[in-house]
């Protein structure tokens, strides 16, 4: 039961995080006047993802 509740928070943690990711890199790239890079939005994917993933996984593993 874990295992899948912990399935399917990471399958809705990957699309808004993606999302944001674009949007903080365009922001970003406008700012500081560089090209967007997809190198830099991994970067900040996966620190949106690990701020919305983490906070789940550590939810649902103490509900249960």
């Amino acid at each position: 039961m874990i295992f899948f509740d912990l399935i399917l928070i990471a399958v809705s943690c990957i699309s808004i995080p993606l999302i944001v990711a674009i949007m903080l890199d365009i922001f970003y790239a406008e700012h500081k006047k560089v090209r967007f890079s997809l190198r830099r939005t991994s970067v900040w994917y996966m620190f949106v993802f690990a701020l919305s993933f983490i906070p789940s996984v550590l939810l649902v593993t103490q509900l249960t």
